[in-house]
């Protein structure tokens, strides 16, 4: 890389030796910047919250159905209690029974 530098410098092509200034430059500022910002330390639920988003980010990519399960998963939760009332488990049930219509056997398949 050094022999490259210095053969365009050396060069009497003028654009060839500007060229190669400024891309230098901006490699010198990016690397100064990056040196220069400080980072805040992260308590460890920061962190973990941190990864769980970006695991549920890739989650979403990868999987079609990921914001159903995890509604469904809300839902069934609420509905297996004991303390609610046989009405708001009914309402429950009707609702998840929408949310699944015609993905019944998709849903099925998949993993929680």
């Amino acid at each position: 890389m050094k022999e490259r530098l210095r053969y365009c410098v050396d060069s009497e092509d003028p654009k060839a030796s500007k060229l190669v200034a400024s891309k230098k430059h901006k490699l010198d500022s990016v690397a100064k910047d990056n040196k220069n910002k400080k980072t805040t330390p992260l308590t460890g639920r920061e962190r973990r919250l941190h990864f769980e988003e970006l695991a549920d980010a890739r989650k979403k990519k990868r999987k079609r159905h990921f914001t159903l399960k995890q509604e469904l998963a809300r839902l069934w939760e609420k509905m297996r209690r004991h303390e609610i009332a046989k009405e708001d488990k009914a309402k429950l049930v009707t609702e998840a029974l929408q949310k699944m219509k015609g993905k019944i056997p998709k849903i099925a398949k998949m993993n929680v």
